[in-house]
């Protein structure tokens, strides 16, 4: 635009009038074709240069419950939670790890899939750059993993976490189910926790429980005052009221079928007491069975422990146990 100028102000001293108007009008239409040509060239260039750089997208994509741990070369370390935008150069490691209850789906690096050795853990080291990491956390679903070892955690499901005194034998595997038992006047929250791990002396569980979810059910509820019980599935199926205790009232349930068979309008498969299974017909073997554990209370308290957790809502209910069952909060 300097130049320009300049050009003008030469020719409006060396020119006569009309040579000067003509001339003008000729620089001017020379000007105004540069003038446009150069605005061309500017947004062809920058056209090119927009289209040049890619676009900007999560460097950190997360699906699920779990996080990314990254470390700089400076030894800072920032951990991502969800879907981020952050530069991620220069790094030294990466640690993608699953929340309680959760393990590892699938990684992609720089759109690679990774292999993963551990659904648990998986960490890259002297890393230098990436541009994109992409991670899916998903819910053990009622499994987990029991590794050989003193102080073992697993957790088959979000809400349910074991930690095993001493695991040997290379191990095993823990399932945890959610059973639906409805008591008279009363609610319980129950699972059926198992597992194949041997070895151990004694095992913390904890159920972590929405303290939103207890408020809505029983809106006077104390949650200090909740507390984990266990039962064996043997004593547990004997209490056919639900009411807690295996009495007369269960043996004369059963003693009212007795006799009866299958297809029989008496007959009730939960009443058919075999040991080996219902064998299709229910009699005085099955009335000894309940008259064995007679005056026997079903649940055992082993609570250690509460913590409420008001800021996250949720509660949490420890107990300690030497075997595997069926476990309630009441």
């Amino acid at each position: 635009m300097v130049y320009i100028k300049y050009e003008c102000y030469f020719i409006q001293e060396m020119k006569g009038e009309n040579e000067m108007k003509t001339l003008l009008s000729k620089e001017s239409a020379a000007i105004i074709a540069l003038l446009m040509l150069l605005s061309l060239q500017a947004f062809a260039s920058a056209t090119m240069l927009v289209n040049a750089v890619p676009q900007k997208g999560p460097n950190v994509i997360i699906d699920g419950s779990g996080s990314v741990e990254i470390t700089w070369k400076s030894s800072k370390s920032k951990t991502y939670c969800s879907t981020t935008y952050a530069k991620l150069t220069g790094l030294d490691n990466v640690a993608i790890i699953p929340n309680h209850g959760y393990h590892i789906d699938y990684i992609y690096i720089n759109d690679i899939l990774q292999v993963i050795v551990d659904e648990d853990g998986f960490s890259l080291v002297n890393v230098k750059d990436i541009n994109t990491i992409s991670v899916k956390f998903v819910d053990n679903g009622g499994e987990d993993d029991v590794n050989e070892g003193t102080n073992v955690e697993a957790y088959p499901d979000p809400d349910i976490g074991l930690i095993f005194d001493n695991v040997e034998e290379e191990g095993g595997w823990a399932y945890a189910d959610t059973i639906e038992l409805q008591y008279p006047g009363q609610k319980s929250l129950t699972w059926d926790i198992r597992t194949t791990a041997k070895g151990y002396e004694y095992v913390t569980v904890y159920l972590v429980l929405d303290l939103t979810e207890l408020l809505l059910l029983f809106p006077l509820i104390d949650p200090y005052g909740l507390e984990l019980w266990i039962t064996e599935f043997d004593i547990l199926r004997l209490d056919f009221n639900l009411d807690g205790i295996i009495d007369g009232n269960d043996v004369s349930i059963v003693a009212n079928a007795n006799p009866s068979e299958s297809g029989d309008s008496d007959y009730d498969p939960k009443l058919d007491l075999n040991p080996d299974g219902p064998d299709g017909v229910i009699d005085d073997e099955d009335v000894n069975i309940v008259n064995n554990y007679n005056g026997m209370s079903v649940w055992e308290d082993i609570t250690t422990k509460v913590d409420v957790d008001y800021d996250l809502k949720l509660v949490y209910v420890y107990g300690e146990t030497e075997h595997f069952s069926i476990f309630g909060v009441h």
